[in-house]
């Protein structure tokens, strides 16, 4: 985390103070009810630098999976991030999926109470692994995963946890897990569930379930959260690169709009065009319901063949469109080496990917990158 990072933001909610400009003020949703005061601070210095000429730069548990430490490992205040630049990212998100590793569970916790020490943005995602599958995907690797296929719909079948087996499962899981750490935590903390909802791959998303029914899910589950107590949470709504508005769960239900979305101007399905396009469209509906923007997953596994990704890919169309002023952070995705054998993809540069072929562009166009006045690290 750069200190210039820390400052920014500190000057910026003084500034908002100063003048007066209560950037939730005009709301109509009923979202700031539930907060607590420091999550409120969140919530209005993330809005500022959301309308600032800077955002922040984030890689998921970037502090316990890297390519660098390993899959898995535990909190040395390590990360390929700072093994390149110097400084860890200024966003750390990490996933529940992985707490069902007690051990690792355990570090990670302390890696994001570190993390928050030094003033990180943290945040949570869940690939929840389905009641009868054990899958989160509906498909993968020419696998088909079907015993799922109704798992919404099971859910939201009947109110009665009693009665009703698959919502029981749910909320033992938010009981069990997403409750306590929540609480633990106790700082406030971004919590992005059913990601890429508009895409078909996961249990949660379109070849599964409606539009009304995905809303339905994700009402549930913050009225349960809320609920049971839980104030330090900003809700984030992420579709892919259908940006489905039929899928948004209503004002009262989101903080923060992002969008998911891989190989930029690589992929023929996410040209440069259509990417800032969805930039466009996503971020001026999150400014006119007083959210925060956020890009909430993008890269590329091809880093080593497009070695200049994040300064040509990402950020310059960005800065050509005067869109990077309208955005809280950009994250990345997972670089790790998760078979030890080197042949695992990596999102953001590394020690030793320059005995890659184009490994050294790659770091040097991440310094770049880096480097850049308006990236916060």
């Amino acid at each position: 985390m750069k200190t210039k990072k820390i400052f920014f933001i500190k000057i910026v909610f003084t500034i908002y103070i100063i003048f007066n400009i209560n950037l939730i003020s005009s709301q109509t949703s009923k979202t700031s009810l539930y907060w607590d005061a420091a999550t409120e601070h969140l919530f209005k210095s993330l809005r500022a630098i959301g309308n600032s000429d800077f955002f922040m730069f984030g890689v998921p548990n970037a502090l316990t999976i890297s390519y660098l430490g390993g899959p898995m490992h535990c909190f040395n205040d390590s990360s390929d991030c700072k093994s390149i630049t110097g400084s860890h990212p200024a966003f750390i998100e990490s996933d529940f999926l992985w707490y069902d590793n007690p051990n690792f569970k355990k570090c990670d916790i302390e890696a994001m109470k570190e993390a928050y020490k030094k003033g990180a943005v943290l945040g949570y995602c869940y690939h929840l692994r389905g009641l009868k599958s054990n899958e989160f995907y509906t498909y993968s690797k020419n696998k088909v995963f079907t015993s799922d296929s109704t798992l919404v719909k099971d859910i939201l079948a009947n109110p009665d946890r009693n009665t009703n087996q698959s919502l029981n499962w749910y909320l033992t899981r938010l009981d069990t897990l997403v409750i306590p750490v929540f609480k633990e935590l106790s700082f406030p903390l971004i919590y992005r569930p059913f990601h890429e909802m508009t895409g078909g791959w996961f249990w949660w998303g379109t070849s599964t379930c409606t539009p009304d029914e995905l809303v339905k899910l994700y009402r549930l589950t913050v009225d349960y959260l809320r609920a049971n107590g839980i104030r330090n949470v900003l809700y984030a709504w992420a579709p892919d690169k259908s940006t489905d508005l039929r899928f948004y769960p209503g004002d009262d239900y989101i903080d923060i709009v992002g969008y998911d979305g891989y190989d930029i101007g690589i992929a023929d399905y996410h040209s440069v065009d259509f990417f800032i396009n969805n930039i466009k469209f996503l971020s001026d509906f999150a400014d006119k319901h007083q959210k925060i923007f956020a890009i909430t997953e993008t890269g590329t596994g091809k880093l080593t063949k497009y070695p200049q990704f994040w300064t040509k890919h990402v950020f310059y169309p960005l800065f050509q469109n005067n869109l990077h002023k309208k955005i809280a952070w950009i994250m990345t995705w997972y670089s790790a080496d998760w078979k030890h054998d080197y042949s695992g993809v990596s999102f953001i540069p590394y020690i030793g990917i320059n005995n890659k072929e184009g490994g050294k562009e790659a770091i040097d166009d991440f310094i770049q990158f880096y480097n850049l006045p308006h990236t916060l690290f």
